[in-house]
């Protein structure tokens, strides 16, 4: 099976290519707002005819189609490298139960599998893509922010500035120094709707972008092991482990169950753990989260109960447990998991991507003064992020931030 540190590598030119977009849009309006305010009063008015064209606007919906094309096309191939490397896993299985092995070029099912699953995931790809804005501040409460369509900020945030000058503001930057700073702390940005509260959901497009691959990473690894279980007889399943798990899913993972005792587990019933000649017995209360939903990393293997060694021993699985526990005690003596590390990382690593796109946008402005304060801010939260890291033994990932 691929392991997590290769399937982030698989994952991060996707990542890459989307925030360079995130940086073209911000650039793209930021640029704007400084040729604006090096302007007189009497030239804003043809530029602002320019600016009302829409152009910009059309180079900016040409390169998100641009992206959006080439990010589906490379999603197939990801999904069959996954799908590929779980098949040609299981082969000793095929063995164990005479059943012939097809090569995936062959295997017709397991085409379908993919085929399937790629499509899926392509489409909820261009859907984001469809959906994407910034977060800026409610003309009407400037305390709150709502979704605006990229089309729409660009032309409030041109609108704003064309005001300024018209205004004969005596500071340009300082008067457009807070739009600067919410268009940079916005990004681009996945907005979702839900229907019957009508409440409204974002993240920034290049976290809704992992986790829409990771979904169709877990999609394929499950389609391709009930496959592979269907075409063996498996009898049971095996859940996939990971260092510093989530509380809910860490005593179960590593375990192996028969395919009865982990439905129960899949529908929050009362389950028991399979005992074989490699891991003992474990009865559970029952689990809300099911493996594989609500952002869960695991996923499961099917298999042949007694001919499929556990990957881990007990004794493996509960050292992870106690040292998971262990964590790190904070100089101010605040105690956490080593899960809840992982979890400040990404808060840590957010933090520095939202400061980054501020800067940028500071910088195309051309609001020095305002690229120079989060430049410093840039700096200390990644020292302070690497000394974090250092302290909890945990590897840092300078290529999420």
């Amino acid at each position: 099976m691929l392991s997590e540190d290769t399937l982030d590598k698989l994952l991060q030119p996707f990542i890459d290519r989307q925030e360079k977009l995130n940086q073209y849009v911000i650039s793209t309006i930021s640029k704007r707002i400084l040729e604006i305010g090096k302007l007189t009063t009497s030239d804003v008015y043809n530029l602002q005819r320019l600016f009302k064209s829409g152009s910009d606007i059309k180079l900016i919906n040409a390169e998100i189609a641009k992206v959006t094309n080439l990010q589906i096309k490379e999603v197939k191939s990801l999904i069959k490298e996954v799908a590929v490397n779980n098949y040609v896993y299981a082969k000793p299985m095929y063995d164990y139960r005479h059943k012939s092995f097809v090569p995936y070029k062959k295997n017709k099912d397991l085409q379908r599998v993919v085929e399937s699953v790629s499509r899926q995931t392509a489409g909820t790809f261009k859907n984001l893509s469809q959906s994407t804005a910034f977060m800026m501040r409610d003309p009407k409460n400037r305390q709150h922010f709502i979704p605006t369509s990229i089309s729409d900020t660009y032309q409030r945030v041109i609108d704003e500035a064309i005001q300024k000058v018209q205004a004969g503001v005596m500071d340009f930057d300082t008067a457009m120094k807070q739009t600067v700073k919410d268009l940079g702390n916005s990004g681009l940005r996945y907005v979702s709707y839900e229907t019957e509260s009508g409440r409204i959901y974002t993240q920034r497009l290049d976290t809704a972008v992992r986790r829409n691959l990771n979904d169709g990473i877990k999609a394929i690894n499950q389609g391709v092991q009930d496959l592979i279980g269907e075409e063996v007889g498996a009898d049971g399943k095996e859940i996939s482990v990971h260092v510093n798990s989530a509380p809910d899913h860490e005593p179960v993972q590593g375990r192996q169950f028969t395919n009865e005792e982990y439905d129960k587990l899949q529908s929050d019933l009362p389950f028991e753990s399979y005992k074989s000649k490699w891991q003992d017995s474990e009865q559970f209360a029952s689990i809300e989260r099911a493996i594989g939903t609500w952002n869960c990393r695991h996923f499961t293997y099917s298999i042949v109960l007694e001919f499929n060694r556990p990957q881990y021993t007990d004794k493996q699985l509960s050292d992870m447990i106690e040292q998971n526990k262990k964590g790190y005690t904070t100089p101010n003596g605040i105690h956490l998991t080593m899960y809840q590390c992982t979890q400040m990382q990404r808060k840590y690593e957010l933090a520095v991507r939202k400061m980054k796109d501020v800067k940028l946008a500071a910088q195309e402005a051309g609001n020095t003064q305002l690229a120079n304060e989060y430049n410093a801010k840039i700096k200390a939260t990644v020292k302070e992020y690497e000394q974090f890291s250092k302290d909890c033994g945990l590897k840092s990932h300078r290529n999420r931030m």
